[in-house]
């Protein structure tokens, strides 16, 4: 069993693994390696699968992982196939580095409600951070994820994603990517027991650049409530592709958060909502 990161529901542990997968799957403490497609793995602790782009294992599992370093001997020999082949290589981890992943994880309201949960707007897959939240990527591109709904209304919505190794800041690979233009955003929680519960709510934004110091102006609502006003992301984060997050505590929270952004000149931009279930 294990603990559920959205809603802390005690539940099964599962994997998935998605793609053409012609060999077995092998495991140390920490790491379970595959073929999902390309070379693939899933992070023990989490349960969460990710892909190693550009090459495959062999028809035996040739992605050994030992003592920190995964290897990658080439065991496919005589094979042929789409993917690349005769490589063998090593790699060690990089925490930095851009990995998204997908879940067997799934969301089940009647048990619980949501108490814990990162929605990363424009993002290529899912990610835990180091305090545990996982982050969900909207619009779903990544993969199998937990179902939160999540609903972005807008004029005009412009998607984007940059690598994060080009933003600065915490969380860059929540920042690195976002929507411009939106207007409101609903994520539903499920409704808990009894009265409304407060939350801390975390709202990540970055100013790509494409929009002139000054030129972007918006106000920002929770609940209906003004909690940012004539907000400017990169004077407030010191420059463009320059992550900023403003934190609100003791939020009431019902069904779902509703967060209105309401430009003043230019187009509003977010990046990330994090929430989180105060303690009782």
């Amino acid at each position: 069993m294990r603990k559920h990161p959205i809603t802390g529901e005690s539940v099964p542990w599962s994997f998935t693994k998605s793609g053409h997968h012609c060999n077995y799957a092998i495991a140390s403490p920490h790491l379970m390696t595959f073929r999902a497609a390309s070379a693939g793995f899933c992070d023990i602790e989490t349960g969460t699968t990710s892909r190693l782009e550009g090459f495959r294992s062999g028809c035996r599992n040739s992605l050994i992982p030992a003592d920190g370093v995964l290897n990658a001997p080439n065991f496919a020999h005589g094979c042929s196939c789409g993917f690349s082949l005769f490589t063998s290589l090593a790699l060690v981890h990089v925490p930095e580095t851009e990995m998204w992943s997908y879940s067997a994880l799934k969301l089940d309201k009647t048990r619980g409600a949501v108490r814990r949960v990162g929605v990363n707007f424009g993002a290529p897959g899912d990610r835990h951070d180091e305090h545990g939240t996982l982050w969900l990527d909207y619009p779903n591109r990544g993969g199998s994820s937990p179902a939160v709904t999540v609903k972005v209304a807008g004029k005009k919505l412009r998607w984007f994603h940059r690598h994060s190794a080009l933003v600065k800041g915490d969380l860059p690979w929540v920042a690195a990517s976002g929507v411009e233009g939106a207007e409101s955003i609903s994520i539903t929680l499920g409704k808990p027991a009894g009265k409304s519960t407060g939350y801390t709510v975390r709202l990540h934004f970055l100013d790509t650049g494409e929009t002139s110091t000054g030129k972007r102006l918006f106000d920002v609502t929770l609940q209906g409530k003004t909690v940012l006003k004539d907000f400017n992301v990169s004077q407030a984060a010191g420059g463009t592709n320059r992550s900023v997050m403003r934190e609100f505590e003791g939020v009431e929270i019902g069904d779902a958060l509703t967060v209105g952004l309401s430009a003043t000149a230019g187009q509003p931009v977010i990046s990330g909502v994090e929430i989180i279930a105060e303690a009782k």
